[in-house]
């Protein structure tokens, strides 16, 4: 699993632990829509939070308590990280690297 984090499009690394726990977290939350995908994609600052995966945006518009539950989630997933402030742009990518296996 790769996973990516950009605070006001500034990358912040994440060691191996981070971005497998964030990307499980990610997946989980998907899941919970019966969503299964390779791609998730979740983008937010003050004001909005959006659910991208590969098969396209999911709507938490209409669903206030998920999607409170949603932010909270991530909101407490990312609070020990230092410098990260929910006022600020925050994109979080997590995909499944296909590997390869050859037969020889």
């Amino acid at each position: 699993m790769k996973t990516s984090l950009m605070v006001n499009n500034n990358i912040v690394p994440l060691n191996d632990f981070m971005q497998d726990y964030v990307a499980n977290i990610l997946w989980a939350i998907v899941k919970s829509f019966d969503v299964s995908c390779s791609n998730v994609t979740i983008c937010a600052d003050a004001d909005e939070f959006h659910i991208y995966t590969d098969k396209g945006e999911i709507d938490i518009s209409k669903k206030d308590f998920a999607r409170q539950l949603i932010e909270s989630t991530v909101k407490g997933m990312l609070s020990p990280l230092k410098g990260i402030f929910w006022f600020q742009k925050i994109t979080i990518t997590a995909k499944i690297e296909q590997k390869i296996t050859v037969q020889g």
